[in-house]
């Protein structure tokens, strides 16, 4: 049996681990799988996934860190226990807090010769190290050197080779349709529109505001803003005054209320690869997105729903005249098939475990 380490940031919300926790609940009995966290998240969600893996046949190692720069720069000590009782045959390594982690070990790691594991990584994010340049500088040759990255998006791809030079294989993020619930806060007589994301502008937070301020006469729609972040302040100030908008800090499984909602509205600048889009599709409701790196990569080349440059004009355009003219049923239907096509969960399992069977016969 193959051993797999997937280490991530923290077992909580976000795209990177929901990637390698799909992988790792794979149920193909070659591979025994472990999902290993650098920093301790204690939230109910990283709760209730940890009994979701456990479930699943998948050992989790939770870290007794709290603090991210500790839990990096200390994850070698208490890792390394954990590493010698198991002596993994692959490490999967998921951008950019887990990359500087395994790095550090390996370099304290240099006594443990007879344990000669080999490295996946997958890039999930069209730009690297934003805060730690100097260190990515650094650590990329490293990764490089063990031809071990892996893209998740054609953007991805393209991104990293102008950066670094290297080509990268493409396998595409894998997402399971999830059974959906009705959210009960949906406001009857309007169209319901989400956004979940942290409140940052990588994810367009400000031309949100920027949209909503615009369309403050606008009586058709309802806003459902979920995530915290920045621009927390500003979201909740402006939601006082306009009872057209409701805000949230985190909804507890929110994939399952997504088709809910009328419309996503996505105006990221750049994404690796997003499943919130693809879980929408999966779930039958549209996005309106901004036509940016790696968003624009899970829908067709010719979504009708789409802006370039994060156009206010146009996104407005679209909330107050092409969304009346849509055949609805039928843009539903585009962007499942689309998503059901390019994205399946079982797809991405075979295609990593092809990875890792390459890996270990190297």
């Amino acid at each position: 049996m193959i051993k797999v380490f997937h280490i991530i940031s923290h077992i909580d919300i976000g795209g990177a681990e929901r990637v390698a926790i799909n992988i790792a609940k794979s149920k193909n009995p070659e591979f025994e799988y472990h999902v290993v966290e650098v920093v301790r998240s204690d939230s109910e969600f990283a709760r209730q996934l940890t009994k979701e893996l456990e479930s699943s046949n998948v050992y989790v190692h939770r870290s007794p860190y709290k603090n991210n720069k500790i839990g990096i720069i200390f994850f070698w000590l208490w890792f390394k226990n954990i590493y010698l009782k198991y002596e993994p045959d692959i490490i999967h390594v998921h951008t950019e807090m887990p990359d500087f982690a395994l790095w550090i070990f390996r370099k304290m790691a240099w006594a443990f010769w007879w344990i000669k594991p080999k490295y996946v990584r997958t890039i999930h994010n069209t730009q690297l190290w934003n805060s730690w340049k100097p260190l990515g500088r650094i650590i990329e040759p490293y990764y490089i050197k063990h031809k071990c990255n892996v893209a998740i998006s054609s953007s991805t791809k393209e991104s990293y080779e102008t950066a670094y030079g290297d080509s990268l294989p493409i396998i595409f993020n894998g997402l399971e349709e999830v059974p959906q619930k009705r959210f009960e806060d949906l406001i009857k007589g309007k169209i319901n529109v989400l956004f979940a994301g942290r409140f940052c502008p990588e994810k367009g937070i400000d031309t949100l505001l920027n949209v909503l301020k615009t369309m403050q006469d606008s009586e058709k729609y309802h806003f459902h803003i979920v995530g915290a972040g920045p621009y927390a302040n500003e979201i909740r100030d402006f939601a006082k005054h306009n009872n057209r908008i409701s805000v949230y800090d985190k909804i507890y499984g929110l994939s399952q209320y997504i088709g809910s909602f009328d419309f996503l509205f996505m105006p990221s600048r750049f994404e690796g690869l997003p499943l919130l889009s693809i879980e929408a599709s999966l779930a039958h409701t549209p996005t309106i997105i901004n036509r940016s790196p790696g968003l624009k990569d899970t829908f067709p080349i010719d979504w009708p729903l789409a802006v370039d440059n994060n156009s206010i004009e146009a996104f407005v355009d679209i909330f107050r005249n092409k969304l009346v003219d849509i055949n609805y049923e039928q843009l539903t239907d585009i962007a499942y098939k689309y998503a059901k096509d390019n994205f399946s969960i079982g797809k991405m399992q075979r295609e990593y475990e092809a990875v890792y069977n390459f890996k270990i016969k190297m």
